[in-house]
């Protein structure tokens, strides 16, 4: 009866002695995993404050601008012709050159010492024009600026107003008008007036 008591009394000792060990030990592992957690919020912690000071530290990123391509011409012409061309027509159009009606890529070749290519070319890429084009929009914005700052030049009848801008016909002129400004010389003349009688 005695060994079973101590037997018994073994058994209730080893139990406690497990439940004790037990505890201790999920309590330690709860303490090593939060040690272990907390470490790695410190290091996350670090790597972000590391990573801000970088963005904070380094120069903002400047991507290079591509620079605006030169026109480049179609033939070849030496830079000095092409320089002495283009001063030549600065000139042309400064001095109103375009405002005489025997105007041609031919005539004006000719006037800048120079051969209908070479000139031709030079019109497309500085002037972004056909020399037809450039021709006739010359003349048109001569005539607009005109209708718009000389008060009496509003009442010349169209055909004068033609063959003051270099046409040699009305009705190339009103065509040519009317594709420029998106509207007959007629109809543009009755609105100025209009503007003006209302101001």
């Amino acid at each position: 009866m005695d060994s079973w008591i101590i037997v018994i009394g073994i058994i209730i000792f080893l139990i406690i002695v497990g439940l004790v060990y037990l505890l201790f030990f999920k309590k330690k592992k709860k303490t090593e995993d939060k040690d272990l957690t907390t470490f790695q919020e410190i290091q996350i912690e670090e790597k972000e404050e590391t990573i801000n000071n970088k963005i904070e530290v380094s120069e903002p990123i400047i991507i290079p601008q591509k620079k605006a391509e030169e026109p480049q011409l179609n033939i070849s012409i030496s830079s000095k012709t092409e320089k002495e061309i283009l001063r030549k027509l600065d000139l042309f159009e400064k001095n109103r050159g375009f405002l005489r009606k025997d105007v041609t890529l031919n005539s004006l070749s000719k006037q800048f010492q120079t051969n209908t290519k070479y000139l031709s070319e030079i019109i497309k890429i500085h002037r972004n024009k056909q020399f037809n084009n450039y021709l006739n929009e010359l003349r048109i914005d001569y005539i607009v600026n005109r209708l718009l700052t000389e008060p009496q030049y509003i009442n010349t009848k169209i055909g004068y107003l033609a063959s003051d801008c270099g046409f040699t016909s009305h009705s190339t002129f009103t065509t040519i008008f009317t594709q420029i400004m998106d509207e007959s010389p007629s109809v543009y003349i009755k609105k100025i007036k209009e503007e003006r009688k209302s101001n």
